[in-house]
């Protein structure tokens, strides 16, 4: 709740007071943001002034990644902005699908510990077992210094 005391400082005079380690190649302070709009969006009329809000086409990525979701009557819509210098759009659509994955899992059973929450959509996680299904049959009479001693000699 403290940080809405400072809410009205210019993120440049921020930057200016913290003196981060300036680098042109990333943000000064983070690189990755989320911003959940919560508040109405609704067309403001004072008498002989409107103010409506204007929807803006972002050419240029401010961050690395940014998640912006938004209230809307039918849940939650969201949008991902990213650099292209960094990303590709087949990674973002698996971070997408991951993110999907995981609110899935939260509505299923809203009480599980975040690590506990499923990450992989259904098809990565079907990969993952076949990539990981590495079980052999070896000899239990052998003693495991005697089995790499047989591998090393073929």
């Amino acid at each position: 709740m403290e940080a809405y005391a400072h809410q009205d400082i210019p993120f440049e005079h921020l930057v200016e007071e913290l003196k981060p380690e300036r680098n042109l190649s990333h943000a000064p302070l983070f690189q990755v943001m989320f911003t959940l709009q919560n508040t109405s969006t609704k067309t403001i009329e004072l008498p002989e002034l409107t103010f409506a809000f204007m929807e803006s086409d972002n050419v240029v990525a401010k961050f690395d990644l940014t998640l912006s979701m938004e209230e809307v009557n039918q849940g939650l819509k969201g949008e991902l902005e990213y650099n292209t210098d960094l990303f590709e759009l087949a990674t973002i659509e698996r971070m997408v699908g991951h993110f999907r994955t995981l609110l899935a899992g939260i509505v299923s059973d809203p009480f599980k510990r975040i690590h506990e929450l499923p990450l992989l959509t259904e098809q990565e996680y079907q990969q993952f077992k076949a990539w990981n299904d590495t079980a052999v049959d070896y000899p239990i009479e052998q003693c495991i210094h005697q089995l790499f001693e047989t591998q090393v000699k073929h």
